[in-house]
C-alpha cells in the first residue's frame, strides 16, 4: 500500500506572504531554488528533510508547524490517519520521519516514528542548548554518531545523546529495515 505524502505547500505560501518574502527573497534566504519552492508550494514535488529544514530556517519557523492539521475540538478526539501523518525523508531517501508529535507541543518535545531502509542514513543539525533525543529501536540495529562517540542498539535498546552542538546521525548498518520511536526533548 503506497503512502501519499502529505500535503503543506500552503502553508509554506501562508508563512511566506506572512512574513513578506517574495519567492524570490525565499529562495535566496534559504538556498532553494525558486523553481522548487514554486512547485512545493503547488504540492507539486515531495521536499526532503533538508530542503524543508532550510525553508523553515528562511522563514523562522518549525519543519513541524507546517504540517498542521487544524484544531482538535477542545472536547473532541482527533483521529490523524497513516495516509495524513506528516512525513518527511532523509537526503539519501532510505529514512522517513512520520511526525506524530502534535504542534501544541513542538518547543518543548517532538516524538516521531522513525524509519530505515538498510544503508539510510538520517544526519541532523544541532537542536539547541540542553537538548537530547532520545532514540528507542523497535526492530532492527542502529548506529548513532554524536558527540563524538559512536553506540549501537537493537530491539528494546534506547540510546539517549546530547544534540546542542554539531551534528549527529542514525544510521542503519544492519541488512534489513530499522524501526525506532524518537522523542526530542527541548
Amino acid at each position: 500500500m503506497a503512502v501519499t505524502p502529505p500535503k503543506f505547500g500552503a502553508e509554506i505560501l501562508r508563512a511566506r506572504k506572512d512574513a513578506g518574502l517574495s519567492l524570490d527573497e525565499l529562495a535566496r534566504r534559504s538556498g532553494v531554488s525558486k523553481s522548487i519552492l514554486s512547485q512545493i508550494e503547488r504540492d507539486s514535488t515531495n521536499p526532503t528533510i533538508a530542503t524543508v529544514w532550510r525553508i523553515c530556517a528562511a522563514l523562522e519557523r518549525s519543519p513541524e508547524s507546517l504540517f498542521r492539521a487544524g484544531g482538535a475540538e477542545e472536547a473532541g478526539i482527533e483521529v490523524l490517519t497513516a495516509n495524513a501523518t506528516p512525513e518527511i525523508q532523509s537526503e539519501d531517501g532510505r529514512c522517513r520521519l512520520r511526525i506524530l508529535g502534535a504542534i501544541e507541543t513542538v518547543e518543548r518535545v517532538q516524538w516521531y516514528e522513525f524509519l530505515a531502509e538498510p544503508g539510510g542514513e538520517l544526519v541532523s543539525a544541532a537542536h539547541g542548548p540542553a537538548t537530547v533525543e532520545h532514540l528507542t529501536v523497535l526492530e532492527g540495529t542502529l548506529t548513532v554518531t554524536a558527540n563524538g562517540d559512536v553506540k549501537s542498539g537493537g530491539p528494546g535498546e534506547t540510546l539517549r545523546y546530547a544534540t546542542a552542538q554539531g551534528t549527529h546521525t542514525v544510521r542503519n548498518d544492519g541488512e534489513a529495515p530499522a524501526r525506532a520511536m524518537m522523542v526530542c526533548i527541548l
